[in-house]
Order: structure tokens, then sequence, then C-alpha cells
């Protein structure tokens, strides 16, 4: 098994940030003479959020107001991210497909299959837009356990609400941009 850079970081960081959140839940402390115990807790802590977050997405996407990949084939882009060719990529997609009545799903999984290359930018965008999903759901996690034990601190909330719009917010645009790089590859593939 090989374990990449990305796969450690991207489980460690949200499980020490939900580990915290758990010590102070059931009032312990800190204790660095146990780093390796908790270095092995929270690369478990986080690939469970992972898993979490996965499970989490059609919610996420309820809150977006629709998937990426629908909302991007479908002409809808936000602020942040643009896409104007959805319409061309659209009828490159139906005309691949053979059937008028693709839904988008099946549509942007043609997409994925030919921008899912070797050395393309496709996965780093896939990884941390996964990432971003991860923290997404750790700050979630996290902020209730907060706010369990400090319910009546008012800088508890002050604190946790903007950071997890902050997180929502971000998670939502890595999704954009992930969505909008698979169709520019698979664009830029069609056109050559």
């Amino acid at each position: 098994m090989n374990f990449k850079i990305y796969d450690v970081l991207s489980s460690l960081v949200p499980g020490f940030l939900l580990l915290m959140s758990v010590l102070d839940l059931f009032n312990l402390t800190f204790n660095k003479e146990m780093i390796i115990p908790y270095t092995a807790l929270a690369f478990l802590l986080g690939y469970l959020v992972n898993t979490i977050s996965s499970w989490l997405e059609d919610i996420y996407f309820i809150t977006w107001k629709g998937k990426p990949s629908d909302c991007l084939l479908n002409g809808h882009d936000i602020w942040k991210v643009r896409f104007y060719h959805s319409q061309k990529v659209k009828e490159l997609l139906r005309e691949e497909s053979q059937n008028d009545k693709s839904t988008t799903d099946e549509l942007f999984s043609i997409a994925m299959r030919y921008a899912n290359q070797k050395d393309s930018r496709v996965e780093d965008f896939n990884a941390t837009y996964a990432f971003s999903r991860s923290i997404l759901t750790t700050v979630l996690i996290g902020g209730v356990f907060l706010l369990i034990r400090n319910y009546s601190n008012w800088e508890y909330y002050l604190l946790i609400l903007p950071t997890l719009f902050i997180a929502w917010l971000r998670c939502k645009q890595r999704g954009y941009y992930y969505a909008r790089e698979v169709l520019n590859v698979y664009l830029k593939l069609k056109n050559q």
C-alpha cells in the first residue's frame, strides 16, 4: 500500500482537530507524552471524518442548491467560479451518450472518463475538494462537540458559526473548481 503525503495529511489534519474537540468535550487535557497514540487516533478519526463527509455530500449539495457538476452543465455558476461553455459541452456530451434523455450525472461521468488521465490537474482538484469536504465535516462535528460543552458561552458561537460558514463556502467553491476542471479538460480534448 502506497501512502501519498496528501492521504496522510487529509486524515491527520481533520483527525487532530476532531481529537481536540473530543478532549475538550470530556474535559481531558492534552498529554504531549501521548503524541504517538494521539497521532494514530487522529488518523483513525480523520479516516472516519472522510467517510462521514462522503455520506453527507448529498446534504451539502442541497445546501448549495445543487451538485456543482449539474449546475455547471445547466449553465449555473457561482460568483467565484465561472464556466462559459456549458451549452457546447452539454451538446457534445449528449452526442456522445447517444441518449437525449441522459441525466447531467450521466453526462458528467462521460466527461470524467476523458478528464481522469494520468498527469492531469483533475486529480489535484478532486483531492482538494475531498479535503475541503472533510474540513467542513470536521468543523460541523467539532463545532457540535464544542457547543455541547459550552452552549451558554456566546464566544463559542461567535467563533464556530463563521468558521462553519467559511468552510461550507470554500468546500462549495472547491466542488465547482473540480467540476469546471473536468468539463474544461473534456472540452479541450474534444476540440483537438
